[in-house]
């Protein structure tokens, strides 16, 4: 994938702090890419004349905290839109019309009380083209520890290519950040209660140690594959199910950022997203790396009338 370029970062200009935008500045600061900073407004219902006096009011007032916000960071190149229309969909179509390679937002900042996930994160982790990084407002340390979580025994289609995009991504975040990076496989025994009431206990063990020798052997065969890139990478092979498994490490090992697929199936325009990966995101509430296979296709398209009309 090799380092970003092109970085569009999504806040709410009203809000008292920006992570979103203070993370993407940093690393566009250490990898040489410019940003975008944007703003998403939805569509007031009405265009009666003070519906529209009030909307140009609330759009000049987020462009000139945008603009504001940027004058905070003159190390970095960044330009500013306010875009209209339903968050999810307008950040795609900018995603698509400016070619930026990661989209960055806070992290389910869209959430109400007793909901568990952002329903703007979600779309965007369902339908947007290149990496999302959700952004927890706890600040990372520095230098953060990076976990890239793979699944290097999967035997479905595209498998391969995301893991490697995954731990790609992770190795280029720990190079920027000169940070530490693990990756991580959860491995299972198939069968394992069937089999615990069906043959006696030395030769579960045997099957047990078996399957781990295995999966740590198929896990480090792959991290070499990275070269001198992955000489410093730890790898972790951990028993037990991905959606139980990574948020104990997470929290356990202190883990700042955490980079992993979200894709359920691929090959197709769109995708559902899978159950496994919804359900880890659905426990980590601190920054979250989220990538799709290279030949991920969104189902978002921009209408060719439109232009730049989104962006106001």
């Amino acid at each position: 994938m090799g380092a970003f370029r092109s970085i569009l970062v999504d806040i709410d200009a009203t809000a008292a702090v920006h992570p979103a935008f203070e993370q993407a500045c940093d690393l566009a600061a250490r990898l040489g890419a410019r940003a975008t900073l944007v703003d998403v407004i939805e569509d007031l219902p009405s265009q009666n004349v003070f519906m529209r006096k009030l909307e140009a009011d609330v759009v000049d007032g987020r462009r000139a905290a945008l603009a504001k916000l940027v004058h905070t960071r003159p190390d970095v190149h960044v330009e500013t839109a306010v875009l209209r229309g339903t968050p999810a969909i307008a950040l795609v179509q900018q995603v698509l019309r400016g070619d930026h390679d990661l989209l960055v937002r806070s992290h389910a900042r869209d959430l109400v009380p007793g909901q568990l996930d952002g329903a703007v994160d979600m779309h965007l982790l369902r339908t947007c083209p290149c990496p999302v990084w959700l952004v927890g407002l706890q600040r990372a340390a520095q230098p953060p520890h990076i976990l890239a979580t793979v699944d290097t025994e999967a035997d479905v289609p595209g498998a391969a290519e995301l893991n490697r995009t995954i731990v790609d991504v992770a190795l280029t975040l720990g190079e920027a950040w000169r940070a530490s990076v693990t990756v991580l496989h959860a491995w299972s025994l198939f069968g394992e209660e069937l089999l615990r009431g069906h043959m006696p206990e030395r030769e579960l063990h045997e099957a047990l140690h078996a399957t781990e020798r295995q999966a740590f052997d198929g896990l480090a065969a792959f991290v070499a594959t990275f070269g001198d890139r992955a000489g410093e990478v730890h790898m972790e092979c951990i028993k037990g199910e991905p959606r139980y498994v990574i948020p104990r490490f997470v929290t356990d090992h202190r883990v700042d950022v955490v980079v992993m697929g979200t894709v359920g199936r691929t090959g197709i325009a769109g995708f559902v997203m899978g159950n496994t990966a919804e359900a880890v995101l659905r426990e980590l509430r601190g920054s979250v790396f989220a990538v799709k296979p290279p030949r991920f296709v969104t189902r978002v398209t921009v209408p060719e009338h439109a232009g730049q009309a989104a962006a106001v």
